[in-house]
């Protein structure tokens, strides 16, 4: 069915829905995880009945259904995005006790298995958004429905949320346009490819690169991810637009291969891993695109 012709409207805001609610998913993934370790993993019981936090999750995804079949404002829209995000985060949170045949919150793949569905959810919303874009029809749909229903009506939660995330990126924009800094992150990741690749291969031990107690496959995806980017350094001299386009393949297997098994293997810790490789990501897009087609002078 061609796009000009869609019965369904999509709604022009559901990029930054589908985001909202995968952040907020992750973001109480994290604060529940921090606050059970801190408070000795409290439970809410009564006698022989044990409330677990998935059922509040369902509870608030509901919730979120409610509101959305309610209401079409695309405030209450937002804000059910939100409370879905923490209603899903609770419930995702619980997923090894429901794979498990003893109910093991702590079952070791858990970390690694949730970070696979968050990395599929988000390929799949992405494919959603940019398959087609908007047909005249649904742009005019969306513009009637904001001109008559789009109002004050946004939650304190979710002012907060845009303003954190609005200066963030702002913050973030500003340091990238300052000069060497990208350059500087690249130069830092190549090094530290260099570093892991002779690493893995057991020419070098800098002692600051962990091996033992590592799986195979994690060093595995590390080679792969090191011998990209000596792809990108051989290719350097002839095109530097060609070489970071390897650069971001490599942090590409960083996100989507190795990091599966460092949450498995090192389980929350490996966050921090993985907010690097983020923003070693966000500084070689920012470089492309301010940087299109250009070469070595």
């Amino acid at each position: 069915m061609r796009s000009g012709n869609r019965v369904l409207v999509r709604d022009i805001d559901a990029g930054n829905l589908f985001e909202l609610l995968l952040v907020i998913s992750v973001t109480t993934i994290l604060i529940n995880r921090a606050f059970l370790a801190l408070t000795g993993y409290p439970k809410i019981a009564f006698g022989s009945f044990h409330i677990a936090h998935m059922l509040w999750g369902g509870l608030l995804m509901l919730v979120s259904l409610v509101m959305l079949f309610y209401y079409w404002n695309p405030s209450a829209r937002r804000l059910a995005a939100f409370v879905s995000g923490i209603g899903f985060g609770l419930f995702i949170d619980e997923l090894g006790k429901f794979i498990t045949s003893d109910n093991d919150y702590f079952f070791k793949p858990t970390i690694a298995i949730i970070y696979i569905i968050f990395i599929t959810l988000y390929l799949i919303f992405r494919r959603m958004v940019e398959l087609h874009p908007l047909s005249e029809r649904e742009v005019i749909v969306n513009k009637t429905i904001r001109k008559e229903l789009e109002g004050s009506l946004e939650s304190r939660w979710l002012k907060g949320y845009y303003y954190i995330k609005n200066s963030f990126e702002s913050l973030l924009m500003r340091i990238l346009s300052i000069p060497k800094v990208i350059p500087a992150v690249m130069l830092f990741f190549v090094f530290t490819s260099i570093v892991q690749f002779g690493t893995v291969l057991g020419w070098i031990n800098p002692g600051w690169i962990p091996t033992e107690n590592v799986s195979g496959l994690s060093l595995l995806g590390a080679f792969a991810s090191s011998v990209l980017v000596l792809c990108g350094i051989l290719v350097m001299k002839s095109s530097r637009i060609k070489a970071v386009h390897w650069f971001k393949r490599a942090v590409l297997a960083n996100i989507f291969v190795t990091q599966v098994f460092l949450f498995y293997q090192s389980q929350l810790t490996a966050v921090w891993g993985l907010m690097v490789d983020f923003l070693i990501y966000v500084c070689i897009d920012y470089y492309l695109r301010h940087h299109p087609g250009k070469t070595n002078p």
